[in-house]
């Protein structure tokens, strides 16, 4: 890998980027997040003529110029000029000369002021003749120590996993699942993109009883693809999923863990109790709703109360990944009839003669003695 180094002016960068010359938004990049005060001290910085840390694009096939770190950066250079960003007078530490240009947008700057703004030298590292994964494991590095987001740097990842999962996120937008109206939750910081490649690591390692953490998923990236299985395992849960949302009259408000809880499920129910009810996610929200008015004792409202419980603390917990998946399969079998698993109808016999404060108990000593969630996927005959 090539690097050259360059000095070019603000004006001359804004030029470019306007013009097409310089990409800011290739498929590795997050979206613009920077808020308006951050966006401020940036200019603020230009302004006072202190160091900006030097961009760095890359030299993409097609000879343009993408950015590969420094994106925030640019942006905000690129608002200001354009008069979206105002210069915050008060920021600190106090500075007389910056304060009486409080509110003031590019183009009403002084003069010398607009002219030094112009002038600023920020430093332009430019890669090229690499091989392809070069530039997005430098990314990778210099971003460790920002304060990205876990999926915000794995993103930057090039390999087949990563692009397994963005297409697949892709899609599972364009089917309507990964929306905030459906799910409760939006993109922010690369949300789905996580919950999709955790889901996906998970049935790839096939044992829920893994913790399924950032290094395992880095790791996983770094690996290789996912297999054929997995990705299609995926593909027809979501499809399930949506159909349940969509059954569900009352609003499901989702968080990561809940969904992928229920991606997971999705995916090995199937195979193991027989087909997803209809209605099981309706049925599901409403013992949940039930519990919070009613304060129900029935051990279904205390397996839904367990379920929130876990679905709001140490929510990436083994323990309460496992907790949520026996739950949601407890509540099928009982309302719906689906096929045991396990020896979970001894189970269920279990929590309906026992006095309700045992049900967590019984349910943590039930996961280990049935090693339940290992294997996560099968074909064998249920218990």
């Amino acid at each position: 890998m090539r690097l050259t180094k360059s000095d070019p002016d603000l004006e001359s960068l804004v030029r470019r980027i306007r013009d097409g010359e310089i990409d800011l938004q290739p498929d590795f990049q997050r979206d613009e997040i920077w808020d308006s005060p951050r966006r401020q001290r940036l200019i603020d910085t230009v302004l006072r003529g202190w160091y900006v840390p030097a961009i760095h694009l890359v030299v993409d096939s097609e000879g343009g110029d993408v950015v590969l770190d420094g994106q925030q950066r640019l942006a905000a250079i690129r608002d200001f000029f354009a008069n979206k960003v105002k210069v915050n007078g008060s920021t600190e530490p106090p500075d007389e000369r910056i304060k009486r240009l409080d509110g003031l947008t590019y183009e009403k700057l002084p003069p010398e002021v607009r002219r030094a703004v112009n002038s600023f030298s920020l430093s332009v590292i430019k890669l090229d003749d690499y091989e392809p994964q070069e530039p997005n494991e430098l990314f990778f590095r210099l971003n460790q120590s920002y304060n990205l987001t876990p999926p915000e740097k794995r993103n930057a990842l090039h390999g087949e996993a990563r692009d397994q999962v963005k297409e697949l996120v892709e899609e599972l937008k364009v089917s309507g699942l990964l929306t905030k109206e459906r799910i409760g939750f939006s993109n922010s910081r690369l949300a789905y993109d996580d919950v999709i490649a955790r889901a996906c690591v998970a049935l790839q390692l096939d044992d829920m009883r893994r913790h399924i953490n950032n290094n395992v998923v880095e790791a996983q990236y770094r690996t290789g693809a996912f297999v054929e299985a997995t990705i299609s395992g995926v593909q027809s849960a979501a499809a399930r999923l949506l159909e349940l949302i969509d059954q569900t009259p009352t609003r499901v408000r989702f968080n990561k863990g809940t969904l992928q809880t229920w991606l997971v499920y999705c995916a090995w129910a199937p195979t193991a109790t027989g087909p997803i009810p209809d209605g099981l996610l309706a049925r599901f929200e409403e013992l949940r709703l039930e519990t919070r008015e009613d304060q129900s004792t029935d051990f279904r409202g205390q397996l839904a109360a367990l379920y929130d419980d876990r679905a709001s603390y140490r929510v990436t917990d083994v323990s309460s990944v496992l907790i949520r998946d026996l739950v949601i399969h407890l509540v099928s079998e009982h309302e719906f009839k689906t096929l045991p698993r396990r020896n979970s109808d001894s189970l269920l016999r279990q929590l309906q003669e026992s006095p309700t404060n045992h049900v967590q108990s019984s349910i943590s000593t039930f996961i280990e003695q049935s090693d339940w969630g290992n294997p996560i996927v099968n074909r064998e005959a249920s218990a």
